[in-house]
């Protein structure tokens, strides 16, 4: 009767395991056709969906027609790393008339409010190199370079791959006079989200749309649109994204499901290791500093289950070894 009760009792689990095989098969294929079929001449998505602007439309006559011109160009990377960089380009009578000959120009970014109840305090500030001037040239206006640097941005990086970041400011030029500081006006100001394939940024016109909290402390005037120089903006993981990496974790289980289908276990531990290692460094890259991420501990429960099934398997294969040597022994006497 116990041995009846056995029987029933694996082939109940071997049902599972092939019901869960089977889902995991059929998971694996659809993902992969979703992201076939979100693939657009190597990029996801469509080529427009991770790039988007704020302020004035862009444009490239601004040099051409000696006009003011501010342009900023927000980039970031897989690991959720942004950089500001850009142009300027000042026209001969803001030139002369602020004497930037000689006095230095500067860019501070002033952030927006990312949290009801408190106001930002800290300023960034971005080096804008010499101005050179094509005197030559009709309009006698004058182009720089915005030296690139790391930009700060509101987000959680360990909810890899649901991190989302905000980024929020308003970009304000100026120049020292003694201890005074003098703000140029400037009417074009552009600022060009130009995004790592796997986000997509969505641009918000308001506090309360921009922060996104159920908080008391709303009050009406946060519900009024940004200024034409303050620029806001959400950056989330792209779906077809996320399919790539729930894509990678299910491929991961399939040493997994081999080592409960083998009676003794093989090389699925090292094969789980090895996977684990390369799909993390696609993904995020090495470890820097043993910042983990969320995910990071799926992998960790992975190796974990993976190596205690297959130690199992290796104690009950030795054991009917074991057993098998000592029956062989005693059937000789």
């Amino acid at each position: 009767m116990e041995s009846m009760k056995g029987v029933g009792f694996v082939s109940v689990g071997k049902k599972i395991l092939g019901l869960t095989a089977v889902l995991l098969m059929l998971t694996l294929w659809a993902s992969y056709f979703y992201v076939f079929k979100e693939n657009r001449n190597g990029q996801l998505g469509g080529v427009g969906e991770s790039t988007a602007w704020c302020g004035t439309p862009p444009s490239t006559q601004a040099a051409l027609l000696g006009k003011d011109q501010l342009t900023l160009r927000v980039t970031n990377n897989l690991r959720g790393e942004f950089m500001v960089g850009g142009s300027l380009v000042v026209s001969e009578r803001t030139f002369n008339r602020y004497d930037l000959g000689r006095n230095e120009l500067r860019l501070r970014m002033e952030p927006l409010q990312w949290t009801f109840g408190a106001t930002p305090i800290f300023l960034e500030q971005v080096k804008v190199q010499p101005l050179s001037r094509n005197l030559a040239s009709s309009n006698k206006s004058a182009y720089a370079e915005l030296e690139p640097r790391p930009i700060g941005v509101q987000g959680q990086v360990a909810a890899f791959p649901f991190d989302t970041y905000r980024y929020g400011y308003k970009p304000v030029l100026y120049y020292l006079k003694g201890s005074e500081r003098i703000d140029l006006r400037f009417r074009n100001i552009t600022t060009l989200m130009e995004m790592s394939n796997t986000f997509t940024p969505i641009q918000k016109y308001n506090r309360v749309d921009y922060i996104n909290e159920k908080n008391s402390l709303i009050r009406d005037e946060d519900y009024k649109a940004y200024g034409a120089h303050e620029c806001a903006f959400s950056v989330e993981r792209k779906d077809s994204f996320k399919v790539v990496v729930l894509l990678m974790l299910l491929v991961l289980c399939l040493p997994l499901m081999l080592v409960f289908y083998r009676d003794e276990p093989g090389i699925d531990f090292l094969a789980t290791l090895v996977g684990i290692a390369v799909v993390r460094v696609v993904l995020v890259g090495p470890v820097q500093d043993f910042q983990l991420y969320n995910i990071d501990f799926v992998f960790g429960a992975a190796i974990l289950l993976v190596g205690t099934v297959s130690l199992i398997k290796a104690m009950r294969a030795s054991s009917r070894r074991e057993m098998a040597l000592r029956s062989g022994e005693t059937s000789s006497w």
